[in-house]
């Protein structure tokens, strides 16, 4: 497809979110995840020395996104699928000689980009106030850096192309929404059980498995006694995990979709 006609479809799909909601549940979504980190570092900040470890609250944010984002893309995957339904939009568009794939591109890209933005906002925040307000930047928050950002971006990819996936096969929107619900609450859980490795097995819960920095009981030992949280053997690795799981997710989901529309 065209750059040109990849354009065309996107100020579609956007004309289309007017007066739905859309961008009101994603800007309220980052004003609380901002509003939330923002707490946490005053707080973290205010605290002893120990825990004034800017690694730590990059830790907390991946925790935080592991569990909020995959229900917030959920809705919003819903939200612009069912635009279409809405006074056979989605017909219309078709009859008028747009590709339901076309479509399906179009979105995936809107919502990819959105909860993107949500979570770099938070993220240029954390590294922009951190310093400011005396949380201590040590090379553990550094190193780390590079990887959660990679895994992010991975995940908000696979869980994006997953959740509209199951937006646009399913009827019932209830279902993909519980399934994001669920599958976040289960592997943002799964490393304090240490069984973080099984995370890898859900879309969900690419960024617990991956995350560089370890949230759990051996980092607060090591947090207590150094000052410093524990940083993963081979963050990169981990990274490239992750790129590879994302794109089997993905692929996974588009093919879905595929075999729907040419079983239609």
């Amino acid at each position: 497809m065209s750059a040109g006609g990849m354009l065309k479809a996107l100020r579609l799909e956007v004309g289309k979110l007017r007066r739905k909601h859309y961008w009101l549940i994603a800007a309220s979504t980052a004003g609380v995840c901002l509003g939330w980190c923002a707490m946490l570092m005053t707080l973290r900040a205010s605290g002893s020395a120990q825990v004034r470890s800017a690694a730590l609250q990059l830790s907390e944010f991946a925790q935080l996104m592991a569990l909020l984002m995959p229900i917030v893309t959920a809705v919003l995957a819903s939200r612009i699928v069912s635009v279409d339904a809405e006074e056979r939009m989605g017909q219309l568009f078709t009859a008028l000689g747009q590709r339901p794939m076309t479509r399906y591109r179009a979105k995936l890209m809107i919502v990819f980009l959105t909860v993107i933005a949500m979570e770099t906002a938070v993220l240029v925040m954390l590294s922009v106030m951190a310093s400011s307000i005396g949380l201590t930047m040590t090379d553990t928050y550094w190193n780390a850096l590079g990887p959660m950002v990679v895994e992010l971006v991975c995940s908000t990819l696979a869980i994006c192309t997953v959740q509209l996936t199951l937006s646009t096969c399913l009827d019932k929107q209830a279902i993909g929404l519980g399934a994001a619900a669920i599958g976040g609450f289960i592997t943002s859980g799964l490393p304090f059980a240490h069984l973080g490795g099984l995370s890898w097995l859900l879309p969900w819960g690419i960024v617990p498995a991956a995350t560089p920095i370890d949230g759990t009981d051996v980092s607060m030992a090591s947090l207590r006694a150094t000052g410093e949280v524990t940083l993963a053997s081979h963050p990169w690795l981990l990274a490239g995990l992750a790129v590879l799981a994302a794109a089997v997710w993905s692929a996974a989901a588009y093919a879905v979709i595929v075999y729907k529309e040419n079983h239609r």
